[in-house]
Formats: C-alpha cells, sequence, structure tokens
C-alpha cells in the first residue's frame, strides 16, 4: 500500500509518516519533494513556478519511482508531501489504476496549529511556509481522501486512528 499523507505545510506530515513507518513493518518514506528539486533544478529559471504540482514531469516520476519502488521492494510506502492543485490526484488514480493500493490522506489542522508548528520546527514568520500557510489548507482539503484533524493529537493518537481507518493489520 502506498499511503501518500497531504494536508497544510507544516501540519506534521514528515513526523506522522515516522510515526507510522516502524507501526507498518518497516514501511519506506518516499521523499517527493527531492524529486521536485530534481526536476526543478534541471529547468533554467523556474517556469512553471515553486510549487513542484506545477512542474508536468514531477507527478509523472514521483508516480513511476513510487510503482517501480513499490514492485521492487514489496513494501508499504509513505509520502509525505503537500498537494494543492486538484489535478494532482492523477498521481493517486495512475497508482491505483496500475493495481497499487494508493490512498490519500489529508492532514487538517486550524491556522494556529499550524502557525504555531511552523515555528517550533525553527522556521521564521516570514518564511514561505508561513506565508502559504491558508493556500495550502485550501487546496488541501479541497482533495478528495480520507481527513484527519490533527488539532490537539499527539503524532501517535493520529498515527492510530489512521491506522484504525485505514483497517491495517499490524
Amino acid at each position: 500500500m502506498i499511503i501518500w499523507i497531504s494536508g497544510p505545510y507544516g501540519v506534521g506530515k514528515s513526523t506522522l509518516a515516522e510515526t507510522l513507518a516502524p507501526k507498518m513493518n518497516g514501511a519506506i518514506i518516499f521523499d517527493a519533494e527531492e524529486v521536485g528539486n530534481a526536476v526543478r533544478e534541471n529547468y533554467p529559471g523556474e517556469p512553471f513556478g515553486v510549487i513542484f504540482e506545477d512542474y508536468p514531469l514531477w507527478g509523472k516520476f514521483c508516480a513511476e519511482l513510487l510503482a517501480d519502488i513499490e514492485k521492487t521492494y514489496g513494501r508499504d510506502i509513505l509520502v509525505p508531501m503537500t498537494l494543492v492543485r486538484k489535478k494532482s490526484q492523477k498521481i493517486i488514480d495512475s497508482l491505483n489504476n496500475a493495481g497499487i493500493d494508493t490512498r490519500l490522506v489529508i492532514l487538517e489542522a486550524s491556522h494556529g496549529a499550524v502557525h504555531d508548528r511552523i515555528l517550533a520546527r525553527g522556521e521564521d514568520e516570514d518564511c514561505w511556509c508561513m506565508e502559504n500557510i491558508d493556500m495550502s489548507r485550501e487546496g488541501s482539503s479541497a482533495l478528495d481522501g480520507v481527513k484527519i484533524s490533527t488539532d490537539s493529537k499527539s503524532p501517535e493518537e493520529i498515527a492510530k486512528e489512521l491506522l484504525y481507518i485505514l483497517q491495517y493489520k499490524q
């Protein structure tokens, strides 16, 4: 199974993936941001903007790499990466169409909770993530997937809730 964990920048996607991985028999954590960096760094300038979803090859490369990793290792894969464009659901759809059980999980939190989590990880008030809290909250929540409120919950509580929702057998 591939679980794509979306939600606003700073909501706790990576923390959740790190909490889930050992509970899912050592699931692989896939860094879709590194794929985005590789794609963006090979274009002169930033012709598509700063959001990786706007780079046509990013989604395609992520889907192909995820399918190959799943085939090669046969293990669960966690993808902590914000999606804010409705068109990005094609990534999830293409993996499901290839016969790979892929779920989109959307972590939700209040503006204040996300703000405080971004500060807690050491970023400044004027950082890019902070400036885009509302855009990432709105974009993520518009997607179709399992939605989990994270306000006032620990990563352990969120992981337990998600595993229950997915009926994951540990």
